[in-house]
């Protein structure tokens, strides 16, 4: 099976607060990792053998990941000792990259088809396959513009002014010749510098649009929808789907939301009052997960701007409501104290 390699250097200005103490991939959804989806994702697939390009925090990620040993798959590190861009790291590791491979960005959340994507790139006898998406806004994506037979005939990054919504996820399939015939030492990057020289030079780039969950957690918004999106169910993360099924996640009805307003004075108060009534592991005060007896359970987030955000899971709909009411008052009254 093919190597991948995941891009975990980037410091992640955008996403502070979040991403003061550690690195980007690091910043958790549900007292996990965002890396740690993708680790699982590339593993339901298949893929063990994973390079992963570190720079900013980077001890955050080793002392988490180690080897790998712990997720069943092996982790190699590219640390860079300054940044090099999206692409810098993956070509001074030419050596190591010998046969095709797969790329992902570290702060992708996502559920891509990575088994169709790799069929996609060999049917296609591609020098380089990206995986795209239609989004309602692509003013902060590579926007991809394709013929019919889904190659690579245009490609404009950030636009200001633009046709069509078809982006460029950072999800990519490469042949290694690639990283010989256009090495060069320092900073390098997919989208400014290698997907430009290879449309120039009429290079095999192909186009694989997808209907999968995909979200770019590059900022405090994208990073709340994700969490969000987990929570009711809309994304369904390390699932290599069945034959005959489709990709995207369905909805669970059986997830209730309430949003419970809280002033930021007191949020330590009601934080410490969970960890003791509830008995919630202390894994990240920004998330809990309470699990109930009878099936089921609650999750807690602290949302910056909004309070608290509830979300119960139960076998029943007026099962799941009842148990996002109770910690809903349970909150308004430890609020009172």
């Amino acid at each position: 099976m093919m190597k991948a390699v995941i891009l975990a250097g980037g410091e992640g200005k955008r996403l502070r607060p979040y991403t003061i103490s550690v690195a980007k991939p690091m910043v958790p959804i549900l007292n996990k990792p965002i890396l740690e989806y993708s680790i699982n994702l590339l593993r339901s697939y298949g893929i063990r053998d994973i390079l992963i390009t570190t720079c900013y925090k980077s001890n955050t990620i080793k002392e988490y990941f180690g080897n790998g040993s712990r997720f069943n798959v092996n982790i190699t590190y590219l640390e860079e000792r300054k940044p090099l861009g999206t692409a810098g790291g993956v070509f001074l590791a030419k050596h190591l990259l010998e046969e095709p491979f797969l790329v992902l960005s570290g702060d992708a959340f996502t559920n891509i088809p990575i088994d169709q994507v790799i069929h996609f790139h060999q049917s296609k006898k591609a020098a380089m396959t990206l995986v795209s998406k239609e989004v309602p806004d692509p003013r902060e994506y590579g926007i991809c513009y394709t013929n019919q037979s889904r190659k690579l005939t245009g490609f404009t990054e950030k636009p200001s002014s633009w046709k069509g919504n078809e982006v460029n996820t950072g999800v990519y399939v490469i042949e290694p010749f690639l990283l010989q015939k256009y090495f060069r030492k320092g900073a390098l990057d997919f989208s400014h510098d290698l997907i430009p020289s290879l449309l120039h030079n009429n290079e095999e780039v192909y186009v694989f649009k997808t209907n999968a969950y995909w979200r770019d957690i590059g900022n405090p918004e994208e990073y709340k929808r994700a969490r969000e999106d987990l929570m009711r169910g809309q994304f369904a993360p390390e699932t290599a789907p069945a034959a005959g099924k489709t990709e995207t996640a369905v909805l669970d009805p059986f997830i209730t939301r309430v949003q419970v307003a809280c002033p930021k004075v007191k949020k330590p108060f009601v934080v410490a009052k969970l960890l003791e009534t509830e008995s919630v592991p202390f894994k990240d005060e920004q998330e809990f997960k309470i699990e109930h007896r009878d099936g089921g359970w609650t999750r807690i987030v602290s949302d910056p701007d909004r309070g608290f955000v509830i979300y119960s899971k139960a076998d029943r709909r007026n099962l799941a409501r009842e148990l996002a009411r109770y910690y809903g008052k349970k909150i308004k009254t430890w609020q009172k104290v």
